[in-house]
């Protein structure tokens, strides 16, 4: 039975393809170019990854990763549940806001590594994250029943804030807006008044 490639030296490569990726340019990018770039031999890169497209899923597994421990590392534990959700918006805007490129090229990447995979890498990116929306569901939850939020539908409330982010990094991207303004007034108009007044 053959050997299974060892999982953080996966990662390393990963992001390392990924690093020659935003140097030398997306499209057109071979494995045999990429392992170039990373010093190897192509059978060894194939030995990590199969093709483009899993070499792609690795990257964006790793992105994730990093933005949840860069917006977790943003979160008081004792905070409002509101609170809270203002501050991981904030956060996951950073985190992107951070490297300015990282969403351009991540698309750039899909679109090379799997175009025939849409569903499949929405599905893969939503169960990464699904655990902590979940998270985020029942705190809310919690909260709107002890009072400390106001009635609300937690669950579509939380649907709502992450569209309200995707938007704000959409928008950032194709028209150049500055998506603070966005973002701090649906703070301010949206999720500010769920908070019930201290009795």
């Amino acid at each position: 039975m053959a050997r299974k490639p060892d999982p953080n030296r996966k990662t390393e490569l990963a992001l390392a393809a990924f690093a020659a990726l935003r140097e030398r340019g997306v499209v057109g990018m071979t494995m045999s170019e990429i392992a170039l770039a990373l010093g190897m031999k192509r059978p060894a890169l194939y030995y990590y990854f199969k093709d483009l497209g899993e070499l792609f899923d690795a990257v964006l597994t790793a992105v994730l990763a990093d933005q949840q421990a860069y917006v977790l590392q943003r979160l008081q534990p004792d905070d409002h549940p509101i609170d809270a959700l203002a501050a991981w918006m904030r956060a996951t805007l950073a985190f992107y806001e951070a490297d300015p490129q990282l969403i351009g090229l991540l698309l750039q990447f899909w679109a090379v590594g799997r175009p025939d995979a849409a569903r499949d890498v929405l599905d893969r990116a939503r169960d990464l994250v699904e655990p902590i929306r979940q998270f985020a569901v029942a705190l809310l939850e919690d909260a709107v029943r002890d009072g400390r939020v106001r009635p609300c539908a937690p669950e579509p409330m939380l649907d709502l804030c992450v569209a309200v982010v995707d938007g704000c990094l959409v928008e950032r991207i194709s028209r150049g807006v500055d998506p603070h303004a966005t973002l701090e007034l649906f703070i301010a108009q949206v999720l500010l008044p769920l908070k019930s007044p201290v009795i």
